[in-house]
């Protein structure tokens, strides 16, 4: 039986097309988007690697990820910079840093505590088969900076757990 696929799919991915699709992904996110809308991007082979030990795989590792990160921050804004788009022996990558401004809370507190970072992603994309759109191979944090003031997410307490701890911080260490 054939399948009828959008215009374009197979194709490589168009700079100025990847760049539109990620400040739409992160505004999507920060009026936390029901699950619905993302899931078409993330593809069965999909990898989000946020630390060694904090790593989500295929659709159910990103709605585990997103869970928690929706459920854990509010009033977050994503601004996205210096995104570079790369291709090398027919891979496409992104290149970004994020400044995440947002909130988190979590009883005993009596109020919410600052959540403030920037950080660095790579992101390697594809033309989806079977939609026609951009796929997300592989959602990798290379760097992460909080400063003074601001809690540390960390990802394997974060994400998989609930929990925060003071600022500041960097990851990899300054040298």
């Amino acid at each position: 039986m054939a399948t009828t696929m959008e215009p374009g799919a197979g194709s490589k991915l168009g700079e100025q097309e990847l760049k539109d699709f990620i400040l739409e992904f992160y505004r999507r996110a920060d009026n936390s988007e029901p699950l619905a809308w993302f899931l078409p991007y993330i593809e069965e082979d999909h990898h989000m690697i946020w630390t060694p030990t904090c790593q989500f795989h295929g659709q159910p590792g990103f709605e585990e990820f997103y869970r928690n990160l929706t459920s854990g921050m509010f009033d977050r804004k994503h601004e996205i910079e210096n995104i570079k788009v790369f291709e090398q022996d027919g891979v496409q990558t992104v290149t970004f840093t994020i400044h995440l401004t947002g909130r988190v809370w979590k009883a005993p507190h009596p109020k919410s505590l600052h959540a403030e970072n920037w950080a660095d992603f790579m992101w390697t994309v594809r033309r989806s088969e079977k939609t026609g759109k951009v796929a997300i191979m592989n959602y990798f944090l290379t760097g992460v900076k909080f400063p003074e003031g601001s809690v540390i997410v960390d990802a394997d307490k974060v994400f998989k757990y609930e929990s925060w701890a003071p600022g500041p911080f960097q990851f990899p260490p300054a040298q």
